[in-house]
């Protein structure tokens, strides 16, 4: 036997409770992530086609790339606890 496992043996297994949970906490802070490199990436997007920047534009894109960020999050971050109740 190796040790991993006798390692593997010897952590219970958690409840799904705290399952849950746990992938409650990734998915936040994977939603948090996600949301700010849609920013980012939303910014320098309008930042290279709108680039008079009178209009609000730039502010749309912006937002456009937050909300697709964090969209897939926590779509991600749902598919996984539907699956953890299973």
């Amino acid at each position: 036997m190796s040790t991993m496992d006798i390692e593997a043996k010897a952590l219970p297994a958690p409840s799904s409770e705290e399952a849950v949970s746990r992938t409650m906490q990734d998915g936040f802070q994977r939603v948090v992530a996600q949301a700010g490199v849609g920013l980012v990436v939303g910014g320098l997007t309008g930042i290279v086609l709108a680039r008079g920047g009178v209009s609000g534009a730039r502010k749309v894109l912006a937002g456009f790339g937050a909300g697709a960020g964090a969209g897939s999050a926590w779509t991600k971050c749902s598919i996984e606890i539907e699956e953890l109740l299973k």
